[in-house]
């Protein structure tokens, strides 16, 4: 009987360890160099020591433009292992569209790291199918690349673990509004929305207006990050201050990464969504639920958990 104890504790030894390393297997994909929140959404990402980082892909217009922002980024933070894929472009589409970002000066001429060649939508595909029911994609920006994922395999977002979005306005508008407005990844690219939402199947937790609008990152709190002087805080600063020094950051994207994190901060109501032709996310509730719509945050909490992460991170090439 000794003998299996003893046996049975050293077996345990090395078991337990990996179930304390399981990570959650994640795609971020974003619109980064555009509002800011990308960027402190992506520092969130890569930080805590919960997410197994399977890749970040790019979305929405200049999308080359955004990848060598991430690129530069994950080098800086001696992360250059995680691949970037670049989304479909298209920059084409509207004068918006086109639009060089202030933020992407930050990376201009980077070349340390390039993306991979395979474009975003084949690459979320691949993961999904490599890990199925393993794989939670984050999606913050117009859903281009998700649109272009259900056209190529309808199956495969069905296959992710969750699907979760900063995307739509359901009971509140911008700056806490009583009104809904189009809320900009939606109206952004309104058919890629409608085939994200409308008929496909996926079941998708919307972090909208509703949860994203009312946190934000104010003087005091900014201060902060900057007197940790990390190459994450500092980088997340210097973006800022080239996106637009004295405002305050919404921070929508940051948000929707808090969703998957920290779900107790949170409060989410099934429901039958869909996109309209004009962008909003309008709610059906006597049809059977299609998604989660986030209703309520702890806004206090996350904005604690938040800066815990920045400040305890330790990234950087050392």
């Amino acid at each position: 009987m000794l003998r299996i104890a003893v046996l049975a504790f050293f077996l345990g030894l090395m078991v337990a360890p990996s179930f304390a390393q399981t990570k959650q297997k994640v795609i971020f994909d974003c619109d980064l160099g555009d509002d800011i929140d990308d960027a402190f959404a992506l520092a969130l990402v890569v930080a805590n020591d919960q997410f197994d980082v399977l890749g970040i892909t790019t979305t929405y217009g200049r999308t080359d433009d955004r990848a060598e922002l991430a690129c530069k980024m994950l080098y800086e933070l001696g992360l250059e292992k995680i691949p970037v894929a670049v989304g479909r472009n298209t920059s084409s589409t509207s004068e918006r569209a086109n639009w060089y970002a202030p933020q992407y000066y930050w990376a201009k001429g980077f070349n340390k790291v390039k993306p991979i060649q395979k474009p975003a939508a084949d690459f979320i595909i691949e993961q999904i199918r490599k890990y199925p029911n393993e794989v939670v994609v984050i999606s913050v920006g117009p859903v281009t690349n998700m649109a272009d994922v259900i056209k190529k395999d309808p199956q495969a977002l069905k296959m992710a673990k969750k699907v979760y979005a900063m995307f739509g306005s359901f009971y509140i508008g911008y700056n806490y509004s009583p009104t809904i407005n189009k809320e900009w990844n939606v109206v952004a690219d309104v058919e890629s929305a409608k085939t994200f939402v409308n008929n496909s199947g996926i079941n998708i937790i919307y972090a909208g207006l509703d949860i994203t609008t009312f946190v934000k990152a104010d003087k005091a709190y900014r201060e902060k990050m900057l007197y940790r002087q990390s190459p994450l805080t500092n980088g997340i600063l210097g973006l800022h201050s080239l996106w637009n020094y004295n405002n305050d950051p919404t921070l929508f994207d940051a948000v929707a990464v808090g969703m998957v994190l920290w779900p107790d901060l949170f409060k989410t109501k099934p429901m039958h969504v869909i996109v309209d032709n004009e962008g909003y996310t309008r709610m059906d509730e006597s049809k059977t639920p299609n998604g989660e719509v986030g209703v309520s945050i702890d806004k206090e909490g996350f904005l604690k958990r938040l800066m815990e992460v920045y400040m305890k991170q330790n990234l950087g090439r050392y």
